[in-house]
């Protein structure tokens, strides 16, 4: 395998991880929604950055999963059907107490399945092998 194919699987199996946090941290009990909402970005984040890695597209250190959907929109319009709410936020803003807020447990459990979305869009369009 390439250097870049290897970047590439390293960026979704760190997303692969973070996917799995979420949906054990939605399971447990109690169930932590913040942190699971966290990791679904995470997650989501790398999937796209995965994808754009694939394609050699240089992209800025970001969080903004707007600007990255846009980068990778360039390369397929299906990307524009990612209805991502207010994931972005979760990020950063989570992380500090003074700034903290509670989704609900529909929003977490809306941004796992939109991560699944993503993952079977970038995993039907690269191929590491």
């Amino acid at each position: 395998m390439s250097e870049h194919l290897q970047v590439v699987r390293q960026w979704i199996q760190r997303a692969e991880a973070d996917h799995m946090a979420a949906q054990i941290l939605i399971g447990a009990d109690p169930i932590i929604l913040d942190i699971a909402c966290f990791h679904c970005q995470q997650s989501f984040e790398k999937l796209l950055k995965a994808y754009l890695v694939f394609h050699n597209v240089d992209f800025p250190f970001t969080h903004s999963l707007e600007l990255l959907i846009e980068l990778c929109a360039e390369i397929d319009e299906d990307f524009n059907n990612l209805d991502i709410k207010n994931l972005t936020q979760y990020a950063v803003r989570m992380r500090y107490p003074h700034d903290s807020f509670a989704p609900e447990n529909e929003e977490a459990l809306y941004y796992l399945k939109l991560n699944e979305k993503l993952r079977n869009l970038v995993f039907s369009r690269i191929t590491l092998f």
